[in-house]
């Protein structure tokens, strides 16, 4: 806010001298406050000021006219000689005292235009403590009277940890969707053992997973058979130690695999049993025509019977 006969400074704890902005009378109409505190430890010349010593830094400086108003600085009388000095100087009297009351007036609370007193951002000083219920409050009341000391150490733990509560707030959807599925989460929570379990063997999931997603799947063809009323899964099982019998010969199975006339002794499997069958009229045969038994394989091979 601008002034007519006031002006304010910060200290920065080495400059000693301050503009003086508006006109003045005499020098001792000219008063200096630091911090709101009345200092005479100045001296002035022409439109300076120069304090004694530097004021502190971050320190509030006020230097104002103050016109004397209780007596008139210029008196006139008959007969006297009416100077240009003197006629200004009264003048200017009465003009300085008029801008002072309006300083005065600019600088108190006024209500504004939307019927609101409005304190100019400035500190409300020497408030005495409030008694009824719309009494304005002190900072001094608020922290030793109206407040405990279990308010306050609730207020500082509330704001020691005012950044996770912003979090907190931030997230609120994501905590009600959380809240919202609280049943599910509590049976993954119960489910925990299992759970590492999978994650333990996420390799083999991902790898069945896959296998579903192919267009044939052993896995769904493996389920398939299972649900089949005669499952051969289940029938292999059931033999499963004819099966390890056959796993533990099968290099014989495999010699016997590549022998080329196997299927030939097969085909002739009935004849064989039928001769096996009539072997004894069969050498009874051979010694009527006097043919030694034993020379059968040789005959065999040389003229049909």
């Amino acid at each position: 806010m601008s002034f007519l006969a006031k002006v304010s400074y910060t200290g920065d704890g080495s400059t000693t001298q301050y503009s003086i902005t508006f006109p003045f009378i005499d020098s001792t109409h000219i008063k200096a406050f630091i911090d709101g505190s009345q200092t005479t430890a100045f001296t002035i010349s022409s439109s300076t000021l120069t304090f004694s010593s530097a004021p502190a830094n971050a320190s509030v400086i006020t230097i104002e006219r103050q016109t004397p108003n209780n007596a008139r600085i210029v008196d006139f009388t008959d007969g006297s000689v009416l100077t240009e000095s003197d006629l200004d100087k009264s003048a200017d009297q009465n003009f300085y005292i008029a801008q002072e009351i309006s300083d005065d007036s600019a600088g108190t609370l006024q209500l504004n235009n939307a019927d609101k007193f409005d304190a100019l951002n400035k500190r409300i000083i020497n408030l005495a403590n409030p008694v009824d219920n719309q009494d304005a409050v002190t900072k001094y009341y608020l922290e030793n009277t109206w407040l405990s000391d279990a308010n306050k150490t609730a207020l500082t733990t509330l704001n020691t940890n005012i950044t996770a509560i912003t979090n907190v707030n931030s997230n609120s959807s994501n905590i009600n969707s959380v809240n919202s599925n609280a049943t599910n989460i509590n049976l993954v929570a119960g489910s925990i053992g299992s759970v590492n379990t999978v994650a333990t063997d996420i390799a083999k999931v991902i790898a069945v997973a896959n296998d579903l997603a192919e267009a044939v799947s052993e896995v769904e063809t493996v389920a398939n058979d299972l649900n089949e009323s005669t499952s051969e899964i289940d029938t292999v099982a059931g033999a499963i130690t004819n099966v390890d019998l056959v796993g533990g010969s099968i290099a014989s199975v495999n010699t016997l695999a590549g022998v080329s006339n196997l299927q030939n002794l097969a085909n002739a499997h009935s004849q064989i049993v039928t001769v096996g069958n009539n072997i004894p009229a069969v050498a009874i045969y051979f010694a009527l025509i006097d043919v030694p038994f034993t020379e059968l394989p040789a005959l065999a091979k040389d003229e049909p019977l």
